[in-house]
């Protein structure tokens, strides 16, 4: 792992700006229904240009009242009232590694977030088995990896493979839905944490800002990965945390209530002088691709893996 400050953010491109796809058989499930960090770097091969501002100035705000539009959920338009600017995060590295795949999450819905994340200068790779998500940990390429789980694991190296990359800077966006979905997810917060996944509530409802409202019912509070969101969808077939001790409850933090008054998402964000990446959990990965059109679910995503890097 190395540290990397704004002035040292200097590699030699070697790599094309391609997304990259690996194809894997996968499991069906039957569907019914604002603080100054250095960025934690693993070593890569490719350039990193990072301008003086990689954030919009209205980070960190949800409630704007002076937009030029609003779409039909209430959330101001344009890509100014996003958290990361258009083109800032080029020669950054994202791991799409997607082990839940049907007939609806498919690689064309999943090229819907993957055009987002590439209009912020993200090159991405998209995977879909553990074995493929190994190797590319291991590659010392990616800043981010996106874990999107299934209902059983696989590779008994999976987790160790995970572990270390987030332990020696890699940030992670833990993506989970109803139980039994939720093994990658809910395996490695429990090694980590102390932390478990399970449920199966039926949400379909929008969560809406409220100053400090991290943990009211329905609602989110004040958080970069909110940046230009009053409204945000929770997803359909949703679980939660469940915190084996009040230390893991402190540590990895609530930032959105779902409708059933459990945690929606959370976050982990390290010291900064801690080796680790950040963490984002979203328990309800449905918005993914049932309800990508939905309420602010595609700026929160990316919002999210903007914020993951650690810039401010």
């Amino acid at each position: 792992m190395v540290a990397i400050t704004r002035a040292a953010l200097a590699r030699q491109l070697s790599s094309p700006y391609t997304t990259r796809t690996v194809a894997s058989s996968t499991v069906s499930k039957k569907y019914t229904k604002k603080k100054k960090r250095t960025v934690k770097q693993r070593t890569s091969s490719s350039t990193i240009s990072l301008p003086l501002q990689s954030y919009n100035e209205i980070a960190g705000k949800s409630n704007i009242t002076d937009a030029n539009g609003y779409d039909r959920y209430g959330n101001p338009t344009g890509r100014e009232y996003d958290l990361g600017r258009d083109g800032a995060f080029m020669g950054f590295h994202i791991l799409i590694a997607q082990f839940y795949s049907d007939a609806q999450f498919n690689d064309a819905a999943m090229q819907l977030p993957i055009d987002q994340l590439k209009s912020k200068g993200f090159q991405v790779t998209h995977v879909k088995t553990e074995d493929a998500c190994i190797t590319e940990l291991a590659s010392n390429y990616y800043q981010i990896a996106w874990i999107i789980s299934t209902n059983q694991i696989q590779n008994s190296k999976f987790i160790t493979a995970l572990t270390a990359f987030h332990s020696t800077g890699g940030a992670i966006f833990l993506f989970a839905d109803n139980t039994p979905y939720v093994c990658h997810a809910s395996e490695f917060l429990r090694t980590k944490f102390g932390i478990t996944l399970e449920g199966n509530y039926y949400g379909g409802k929008i969560m809406t800002f409220k100053e400090n409202g991290h943990q009211q019912i329905g609602s989110f509070g004040e958080h970069q990965i909110f940046t230009g969101i009053t409204n945000l969808f929770e997803g359909i077939t949703i679980c939660h945390p469940v915190y084996s001790t009040p230390t893991s409850r402190e540590v990895f933090v609530t930032i959105a209530t779902a409708s059933d008054d459990n945690s929606s998402i959370a976050v982990y964000d390290p010291s900064p002088t801690s080796t680790e990446g950040r963490l984002c959990l979203d328990c309800g990965w449905t918005k993914l691709y049932v309800n990508w059109d939905s309420a602010g679910t595609a700026r929160y995503i990316v919002n999210a893996s903007c914020w993951l890097l650690g810039i401010s």
